[in-house]
């Protein structure tokens, strides 16, 4: 693997989705509706199929032990930081600080350093759904809240429990309990499944990366008004990955991918969710430059991981 096999393409495909948006070749509608065929087709397949080839143990309770953690740490660190900023803002604090986007942006580039079956991989998964369900419940009726919206506790359970990509998690728990991959790639029907699984897997993600490159903003006046809170976030992250990998060194064999992948997952952006419901200027454009901020530097950090995952993998 080299560096630009694996970096060139990842700019390329975000710059492809910055131009065809500024071109008006593709909207807003059709953004999103890229957004809900990734999250509601794509990404539960790839979840699925990645869990059935895992292997869940007590190492994985240990692994989703510590994304509770780091999301409460930071969500709480975030409370803490809320009066530094203005209070237009500020309540979007605490929830910009926790969660990692890991559906529209993680998986994607873990992916393809180190591939989407392995342990890896796996663990990246089972460790992501946690912040999947603190977005849909926590997240959801906080940033709902802010935006002047309620959220009853039916509809909190029915938007999690009908979500694909949480019902593909425990789906694909379940096939790992029964070893369902491996007797899936013993069989006759083998050639079949991968065949069909990488029909929704290959496409991802080039679609997740145009998707991010349509959203990017590059007007300062947006960008600085994120720009106190992703240097705060940056800096607590750097601490909670460190943690994280300590605890998992001592506790869980520390392989080269399962530390690439950790590094890429913990520098990824604050959910997308944070944007969705943003309602006045102050808002939308401090999410907007927050976001935007976030995923420039979460590449730029990729691509140093990815001159690192070069040399030893």
């Amino acid at each position: 693997m080299t560096i630009l096999e694996t970096i060139l393409p990842v700019f390329l495909m975000i710059a492809l989705g910055k131009f065809l948006k500024a071109k008006n070749i593709i909207t807003d509608n059709g953004i999103s509706c890229i957004k809900s065929i990734s999250t509601n087709v794509f990404l539960p397949v790839m979840a699925f199929d990645t869990l059935i080839h895992g292997s869940f143990s007590a190492n994985s309770l240990i692994l989703v032990g510590l994304e509770v953690f780091a999301l409460f740490s930071a969500f709480t660190i975030g409370l803490f930081l809320k009066r530094f900023f203005d209070a237009k803002i500020k309540g979007y604090v605490p929830y910009a600080m926790a969660t990692y986007e890991g559906g529209l942006f993680g998986w994607a580039l873990v992916a393809l350093l180190v591939g989407s079956k392995s342990s890896a991989m796996f663990s990246i998964v089972s460790m992501d759904i946690v912040s999947g369900v603190f977005c849909f419940t926590i997240m959801a009726t906080g940033l709902k809240f802010l935006a002047g919206q309620k959220m009853s506790k039916k509809e909190v359970v029915i938007s999690i429990v009908t979500n694909p990509l949480i019902i593909a998690v425990i789906l694909g728990f379940i096939g790992a309990a029964f070893n369902l991959g491996d007797l899936i790639d013993s069989s006759k029907f083998a050639g079949l499944y991968t065949k069909t699984t990488n029909f929704f897997i290959q496409p991802l993600s080039p679609m997740i990366l145009i998707c991010i490159g349509s959203g990017l903003v590059f007007n300062w006046d947006v960008l600085k008004k994120g720009l106190k809170l992703a240097v705060f976030r940056y800096i607590i992250q750097i601490f909670i990955c460190a943690i994280v990998i300590l605890v998992i060194y001592f506790t869980i064999r520390l392989s080269q991918s399962l530390l690439i992948a950790l590094l890429v997952y913990f520098f990824v952006p604050t959910s997308f969710l944070l944007s969705m419901y943003a309602k006045d200027k102050e808002a939308i454009e401090f999410t907007s430059g927050y976001l935007s901020l976030q995923i420039l530097i979460s590449l730029i950090i990729y691509s140093g991981i990815s001159i690192y995952a070069s040399q030893v993998l």
